[in-house]
């Protein structure tokens, strides 16, 4: 994983504990909505980091797959986690 994405993931990861405790006490979307924000953040940069490190695409669905299974088991709303398009691999010719 290249190191700003090791950061970006450190990070997220660090906000959720909070964003769950303030979610469970609450129940405020805005906590539900900001954790689905920090979840796609981190999504979204290791989907990126594919093409400097093969694999980190199926991480990143790994991980999707992960949270929606612990919203599902512990009656969390949905997540709706959606991963970056693929980067186009080779060159393009243009006309």
């Amino acid at each position: 994983m290249p190191e700003g994405c090791k950061h970006t993931a450190a990070w997220c990861v660090g906000q959720l504990p909070n964003l769950y405790t303030k979610f469970q006490e609450t129940n405020e979307s805005r906590y539900g909505e900001e954790i689905a924000r920090v979840v796609q953040a981190l999504l979204n940069d290791l989907a990126a980091s594919e093409t400097a490190r093969p694999g980190a695409r199926k991480l990143a669905d790994h991980i999707t797959d992960k949270f929606r299974s612990l919203h599902e088991q512990f009656g969390l709303p949905k997540l709706n986690l959606r991963l970056l398009a693929a980067a186009p691999s080779g060159s393009r010719k243009t006309v």
